[in-house]
């Protein structure tokens, strides 16, 4: 038996997220259960419609979720919840009715494996962007073999015990969960504070670094970036690509953040580089002279990056095409050079980068 303590620490470059270590997981997993507190849609889109996920439940593994709806799970959450069941007849989500004062306040996850042995996760982190990704977690992770014995006979007789209390998601259900809705910070709605608009300050050591990348054609599917073994290891600080993911959110013009895009980091045998989807190429037609778009990447925490696609013509563009010429680049191919959010604000102080926008809230 094999047991791993983690803290989940966004700042240091050798975090394994709670998300990354699920996948992990799930990777090798005939069946997954768990029992959670708190859900949000963002979190449970992101993990259930994650490739590794889908590949699970078509090898017909089957995933049963109870989530609380004591707090935090809000009626979104659970409509997802519902149409991703929809979706995956393998994938089977419950809620916990508490009659009990205190909160249903698990965080565990059961995984039986292909080779008969069993994995158990468990931790503070829920089912939210917070929980998998961006808050400061702690969590164990516990490997048994097929000859070992890892007792999970509680977690059974508990589902026995509170059979009358699990239930699928119904229209009670869900209007439970919309008296969450109005409390702040909870599920995906996000509070509208008035805050300023801020320029960040100096940040963490390792963190704060900016990417600063031509983008090459690739003809309709240039939204596909491509990218060099060196930056993908030394900038986005990518060592499992099986496992590990780039977390992606599109600066708008006016400092806004979309909602998070969780990427796998894709190698190409065709030319022997790695692709990193984005959003924000979709939609636009890659342009036809010898001009190339645009990209920043602004790192706010471990493999965690704002970004801002810049087009030809746009505010910026010129300013941030010499930046990049200037700049000694890293690895073969295109320019893509490493600088910081100094040097950004010198050449460019509007930059939406280096905006933060009143809206601009993580989940929980």
């Amino acid at each position: 038996m094999f047991v791993t303590v983690a803290m989940q620490d966004p700042t240091y470059s050798n975090t394994t997220y709670l998300y990354e270590a699920m996948l992990a997981a799930i990777r090798s997993a005939a069946s997954w259960r768990g029992f959670y507190a708190f859900a949000t849609r963002d979190g449970v889109d992101h993990l259930i419609e994650e490739n590794v996920v889908h590949e699970l439940m078509d090898r017909g593994g089957q995933i049963e979720l109870v989530v609380g709806i004591d707090a935090i799970t809000n009626r979104p959450t659970l409509e997802r919840l519902r149409d991703l069941e929809n979706i995956h007849p393998n994938f089977s989500p419950k809620v916990f009715w508490n009659e009990n004062r205190g909160l249903f306040h698990p965080k565990l996850s059961d995984f039986t494996l292909l080779n008969g042995g069993r994995t158990l996760i468990l931790g503070s982190g829920n089912l939210t962007p917070g929980g998998l990704m961006t808050n400061y977690e702690g969590y164990t992770v516990i490997n048994a073999d097929q000859n070992e014995v890892l007792d999970v006979s509680s977690l059974t007789d508990f589902s026995n015990r509170h059979a009358d209390r699990i239930t699928s998601i119904d229209d009670r259900a869900l209007a439970r969960a919309e008296m969450n809705s109005s409390h702040r910070f909870r599920g995906s709605v996000r509070p509208n504070i008035v805050r300023p608009t801020v320029v960040p300050t100096t940040p963490p050591t390792g963190l704060g670094r900016v990417l600063v990348a031509q983008v090459p054609g690739a003809g309709d599917r240039w939204a596909q970036i491509h990218f060099n073994v060196d930056v993908i290891r030394s900038f986005f600080n990518i060592r499992h690509i099986e496992s590990e993911r780039v977390y992606l959110s599109q600066a708008l013009p006016d400092g806004r953040r979309e909602p998070i895009e969780i990427r796998r980091c894709v190698y190409s045998e065709a030319n022997k580089n790695y692709k990193i989807e984005i959003n924000a190429a979709k939609g636009h037609h890659y342009p036809r002279d010898d001009s190339r778009p645009l990209l920043l990447f602004y790192e706010w925490q471990l493999r965690t990056f704002d970004y801002l696609l810049v087009m030809p013509g746009d505010i910026g563009y010129a300013q941030i095409w010499q930046l990049s010429n200037n700049l000694p680049s890293l690895g073969r191919g295109l320019p893509r050079s490493i600088t910081d959010a100094r040097t950004l604000s010198l050449t460019w102080p509007e930059c939406p980068l280096l905006q933060r926008h009143a809206n601009d809230y993580q989940d929980l």
